[in-house]
C-alpha cells in the first residue's frame, strides 16, 4: 500500500503501530516491532491483543472507528472537510491527533507534536456563545487548522483545557484537561439534567466524573473534567491515559453500541469487566449498582460506549468512571427502554426481583448479594434527593430541571426498592 493509504498510531513519542485502509474502506491495524519488542507495551485493546501479525476489519476497523464523532457532529465535521461521511479512514487522518485516551493518529510524513509548539489559546465567552447559536460552526474544528480533535459521541463537544480558572484550547496538540458540552436545543435544560443526574451519583458514592454547569453561555453548557486527564506535575497541565469504550473492547462497530442492535448486553459487559480488570470483584458490583441507578434516575441510555476501561500508568485496567449521566425519560420523544435490559426486559418498569434474579444466575453471583446493590441504590437515592436538590437549587437558584426531575426519581426510586420485596 501507498503511504497515502497508511497512518501511524503513536502513544506519546512512541510508534504504536501502522493503521491502513484497503481499496473498499475496510482498516487494518499491526503493531509496530519496537512495540512489541519493548516490555513496558501493552495491548491497545482487549480486542486487539499483541502480535505480529495484522488484523485486518473487523475488531481494528471498530476500535478506531470508535475513535471517530457520530451523527450530525460527524456529518458537520465531514462536509467541512469535504470528506465522504462514510470515510473513516479520511476522518481519522483529518482529525486524529487528540483522541479519547492517549493514542494520536498522524500521516507517516507527518512530525509528532513538538512540545515546543504546543500552546493554548483562550476561549472567552463570547466563542462559546457563537457556538450554541450558530448552526454553521462546527464545534471540533474552532481551532482552525492548528488543531486536531477527535471526541467520540453524538452530543456537540469541545476538548479544553482549565488553565488559571479560564478555559483554552489546546492547540499543536497540547492535552485538554475538560470538555465542554454545548445545550441542545432539541432538548431543553439537557445540560442542566446531566449536571443533577451526575451529581445524584456521586452522593450515592458511583465513582463519576465532576461535571458541574457554565454559565459562560446561554443557556449553560457543561464543564465535565477528563477521567483520561489527570493532573501533570510536569510542564502541562495533564497527562494522557489510555482507554478505551466497550465496544472498542468487544470489537463492535459504533453502530452497535445497542442491545437491540446486536451490540452489548449487561452480562456481556460485566463478563468482559470481569475477566480484564485489576480488581473484578469492587468492578463487577459498581457495574450492577451503575445499571441500578439508570433504572431509577431514568437514564435509558446506558449503552456500550458509556462504558470504559481506563489504562493506569502501571499497566493495570479498571472500569472507567462512569460519564454521561442524564435522565432520558425526562423527555417524552426519547425511547424509555434500556439501552442494556436486565433479565431479559427493556421496560425498566417491567424489571423487578425475578429479573434481578436472573441476572444473578447469568453471572454466577448470589442473587441476595445483587438485590443488595440495587436496593442499596434505589435506598441510598431516595436519603440523598431532597439534600441534593436544595443543594442545586441554592446554587444554580429555581432552575425549571427541578420542577418535575426529582419527584420522578424519587418514585423510581420507590418502585425498585418495593419490586425486590
Amino acid at each position: 500500500m501507498s503511504s497515502a493509504d497508511t497512518l501511524v498510531v503513536s502513544y506519546g513519542e512512541r510508534t504504536v503501530g501502522a493503521l491502513r485502509s484497503d481499496p473498499a474502506g475496510a482498516l487494518s491495524f499491526a503493531y509496530a516491532r519496537e512495540w512489541l519488542q519493548d516490555e513496558s507495551s501493552f495491548a491497545i485493546s482487549v480486542s486487539l491483543p499483541l502480535g505480529a501479525d495484522e488484523v485486518v476489519g473487523g475488531p481494528a476497523h471498530a476500535f478506531f472507528a470508535n475513535l471517530l464523532p457520530e451523527g450530525v457532529v460527524r456529518q458537520s465535521v465531514c462536509q467541512r472537510l469535504g470528506i465522504s461521511s462514510d470515510n473513516d479512514f479520511a476522518l481519522l487522518r483529518a482529525i486524529g491527533g487528540e483522541c479519547a485516551g492517549a493514542l494520536s493518529i498522524t500521516g507517516p510524513g507527518q512530525p509528532r507534536p513538538d512540545p515546543e509548539d504546543q500552546r493554548y489559546q483562550e476561549l472567552n465567552d463570547r466563542q462559546l456563545q457563537d457556538l450554541v447559536t450558530d448552526d454553521d460552526t462546527v464545534p471540533l474544528l474552532i481551532g482552525g487548522p492548528t488543531i486536531r480533535l477527535s471526541l467520540a459521541g453524538a452530543q456537540d463537544k469541545i476538548p479544553v483545557a482549565l488553565l488559571d480558572g479560564k478555559l483554552h484550547l489546546p492547540l499543536a496538540g497540547a492535552p485538554s484537561t475538560h470538555i465542554i458540552k454545548l445545550p441542545q436545543r432539541r432538548f431543553a435544560h439537557l445540560t442542566a439534567n446531566e449536571a443533577f443526574v451526575t451529581g445524584l451519583a456521586r452522593r450515592i458514592g458511583l465513582p463519576v466524573v465532576e461535571a458541574t454547569l457554565y454559565r459562560g453561555t446561554d443557556p449553560p453548557s457543561l464543564l465535565v473534567a477528563r477521567y483520561d486527564r489527570p493532573p501533570s506535575d510536569e510542564a502541562w497541565p495533564a497527562t494522557r491515559l489510555h482507554q478505551e469504550d466497550l465496544c472498542q473492547a468487544l470489537g463492535l462497530p459504533p453502530s452497535r453500541k445497542y442491545e437491540q442492535e446486536g451490540g452489548p448486553t449487561l452480562v456481556r459487559a460485566i463478563e468482559l469487566v470481569r475477566a480484564n480488570v485489576r480488581e473484578p470483584l469492587v468492578d463487577v458490583r459498581r457495574l450492577i449498582e451503575w445499571q441500578a441507578f439508570h433504572i431509577v434516575a431514568g437514564d435509558s441510555d446506558g449503552h456500550g460506549k458509556n462504558l470504559s476501561l481506563l489504562y493506569a500508568g502501571d499497566g493495570a485496567i479498571r472500569l472507567a468512571p462512569f460519564y454521561d449521566l442524564v435522565s432520558t425519560r425526562h423527555y417524552d420523544r426519547l425511547d424509555p427502554n434500556l439501552a442494556m435490559g436486565v433479565g431479559g426486559r427493556r421496560n425498566p418498569d417491567q424489571i423487578a426481583r425475578a429479573q434481578w434474579d436472573r441476572l444473578a444466575a447469568e453471572l454466577s453471583v448470589a442473587a441476595p448479594t445483587v438485590r443488595a446493590l440495587v436496593r442499596g441504590v434505589a435506598e441510598q437515592t431516595a436519603d440523598v434527593l431532597a439534600a441534593w436538590t436544595a443543594e442545586f437549587r441554592e446554587r444554580e437558584g429555581a432552575h425549571p430541571i427541578l420542577e418535575a426531575l426529582p419527584r420522578r426519581i424519587a418514585r423510581r426510586a420507590k418502585r425498585v426498592r418495593d419490586s425486590l420485596a
